[in-house]
């Protein structure tokens, strides 16, 4: 049987194992919050960028109904023009 004064050892290494532990679980918890946060962000900006598709894909299919209804032949060129003034107008040249 161990002694007091070994049992005493032992019981001082458990509890600083412990606390070690218990400083790494916590640390893990703070990690997992940030990327939960970060996992959220990512997801509204995901819906937000659906939703600005969506909306460019209506204004092009109202776009083709309105400019290229009669034409049977553009070039390519004068369409991406056309595109690029109608939709792209974020758009700046450096």
């Amino acid at each position: 049987m161990a002694s007091k004064y070994e049992l005493d050892q032992m019981l001082q290494k458990v509890i600083e194992t412990n606390s070690k532990l218990s400083n790494h679980v916590e640390a893990l918890l703070d990690e997992i919050g940030q990327k939960q946060s970060r996992i959220a962000d990512l997801n509204w900006e995901l819906e937000e960028t659906r939703a600005k598709h969506k909306e460019t894909l209506l204004k092009f299919e109202e776009y083709v109904k309105k400019n290229m209804k009669n034409k049977k032949e553009v070039t390519k060129a004068q369409f991406q023009k056309h595109w690029l003034e109608t939709f792209e107008q974020q758009r700046t040249d450096n």
